[in-house]
């Protein structure tokens, strides 16, 4: 007997049968848009765009904008990713890209990425020519090209690359991104000859001639920098917008060649010729805000009697280096920075000597990671980098890279995960992360390496909503002694940001809309902002969430 009971439940069910499924709502989220010219704001077809998951590197996929320019990833898990694009004539380049650092494509509930403009910046390039004083071209030139830029934190002027002119005296340098940058040109007059003293030039039958053969063939090009500068502060910069094409004419200048003899104080039979078993010594220049550059035209001889001669050299300013050790100088080498106007003579017994570093480096809180480690010296002032492999038992000697005078910043290389924390030396003071080096020092550094950091995270508002693109900036109670404590970042589409391995101390984290092209690490430069930043105690390690409000 059906009862009533049963009779309902059996017209529920058919009813439920009847009745058709709902449809099931699209999975995934989507990072879509139209790729555009920032010049022409044009759509660019034939663009590869790519985006990878942050959080998981194998999560990755590419395809090519269409006609309109247009891309579009969908069915994508909610996480952050990665958004770059390239082409013929487009640098490989993230979204909203300054610098190193771009803007991530955040997806998930109530993140929309499905509607971006990717303005893509166009290549530009710097081309030209090398002529002597003739108008003629200058053939095997070496000539450099230097940016100038804030990346360090403060403005620095950088080499960026190297071409060799051809036989026309033409060079080129493409694929370059916009900026401010410079060009310098290095050397050799094709005739000129520089002869080891007391040989004669050839063709020469009096004493006269032989004067006259000498003095004509014995010139030198200084270092110049574009047009016709032979030295960095009268060099006129090339600023490159977006897709130029910059012609610089470079003039070469030949003038009479200097001479420096310098004695050795060894004599040494196998001298001749070759620099003997130290070699020659290094001579450089300083260009810009004190980068040292090795000078390429330099010609050297040497001597039986314990001499070394270099000529080759324009007049100017210069720095000589013996960086192998003499017997005589207890294993120190030596340097001496001087002015160039004629021929000069000096005693390598009389220069000011090199400094020589060793000590150890102490890795707490973790084993040592594997490979080669090694302990980098970056001079404050020219930027030039030494390094020592650190042993398996930690120690470390900075033998084969002898060390100026300055002020330098200690940093472990090839080291993941571990900073260093503090520093102790003898003979040699220390402030913070940075070393200050005397002449002919002897100095034994500890270094302190930890483990033990945070990690800090956060949002940057405007109006107490998420603000995307901003340029974050951890800055360090003490800016000058501190400088490697810096941490930056850019905020991402939903605002975040992330500033890793912050060592323990006391900060502030400021936001700025539109700071990439300040000097962040200036306390000049800092100080009104540094009013307004969100104060930060880092007490250990683990994670902290901030909010940073925009400046």
């Amino acid at each position: 007997m059906i009862t009533r009971l049963t009779v309902v439940i059996l017209m529920a069910a058919g009813m439920a049968a009847q009745t058709p499924a709902p449809s099931r709502a699209p999975t995934g989220y989507s990072i879509a848009g139209v790729v555009v010219s920032s010049v022409t704001r044009q759509p660019l077809p034939g663009v590869i765009v790519s985006i990878t998951a942050t959080e998981n590197r194998q999560l990755s996929q590419s395809m090519e904008t269409g006609a309109d320019g247009r891309f579009a990833f969908s069915g994508l898990p909610a996480a952050k990713y990665s958004l770059t694009a390239s082409a013929r004539g487009y640098r490989a380049q993230g979204f909203n890209q300054h610098g190193n650092f771009f803007t991530g494509i955040a997806v998930g509930p109530d993140l929309d990425g499905s509607n971006l403009a990717f303005r893509l910046v166009p290549d530009s390039a710097i081309d030209g020519s090398v002529a002597d004083d003739d108008g003629e071209p200058v053939r095997n030139a070496n000539v450099q090209l230097f940016q100038r830029s804030n990346d360090t934190g403060q403005q620095r002027t950088q080499v960026m690359s190297n071409a060799v002119t051809d036989d026309r005296g033409h060079y080129l340098f493409s694929h370059l991104a916009s900026g401010t940058y410079f060009v310098a040109v290095s050397a050799r007059p094709w005739y000129a000859n520089y002869n080891a003293q007391g040989d004669a030039p050839p063709n020469s039958d009096s004493p006269a001639h032989v004067a006259e053969d000498k003095a004509q063939l014995d010139v030198a090009y200084p270092l110049t920098f574009y047009p016709a500068a032979e030295d960095s502060a009268s060099a006129t910069p090339i600023v490159l917008h977006p897709g130029d094409r910059v012609t610089a004419d470079v003039a070469m200048h030949a003038v009479p060649a200097v001479h420096v003899r310098i004695k050795s104080g060894e004599v040494d039979a196998t001298n001749t010729g070759t620099g003997g078993p130290h070699g020659f010594p290094r001579v450089s220049q300083r260009i810009f805000e004190g980068t040292l550059v090795p000078v390429q035209s330099a010609q050297g001889f040497g001597y039986n009697a314990g001499m070394y001669e270099y000529t080759g050299i324009a007049p100017g300013h210069y720095v000589f280096e013996m960086l192998e050790p003499e017997r005589k100088r207890n294993g120190v080498g030596w340097y001496k920075e001087l002015d160039l106007a004629g021929t000069v003579e000096l005693d390598s017994r009389e220069n000011p000597p090199l400094a020589s570093v060793t000590g150890a480096v102490v890795l707490e809180g973790g084993t040592r990671p594997g490979g080669k480690m090694y302990l980098t010296l970056a001079d404050r002032t020219s930027r030039e980098g030494f390094s020592a492999e650190v042993s398996d038992k930690g120690f470390f000697d900075f033998k084969d890279n002898e060390i100026r005078p300055g002020t330098y910043d200690v940093e472990l290389a090839n080291a993941p995960g571990f900073q260093i924390r503090s520093l102790v030396a003898k003979g040699a003071k220390t402030a913070g992360r940075t070393i200050e080096i005397g002449s002919g020092s002897s100095v034994q550094l500890v270094c302190t390496a930890t483990r033990a950091m945070a990690q800090i995270t956060g949002f940057v508002l405007r109006d107490d909503k998420p603000f995307a693109g901003a340029m974050v900036v951890l800055v360090p109670q003490d800016t000058s002694a501190d400088w490697l404590l810096f941490r930056r970042d850019q905020s991402d589409s939903d605002g975040t940001f992330t500033l890793p391995a912050v060592l323990p101390g006391h900060y502030s984290a400021i936001a700025i809309e539109n700071g990439w092209d300040l000097d962040w690490a200036s306390p000049a430069v800092l100080q009104p902002y540094l009013k307004n930043g969100t104060p930060v105690e880092v007490t250990g390690e683990g994670k902290m969430n901030i909010k940073v409000q925009l400046q």
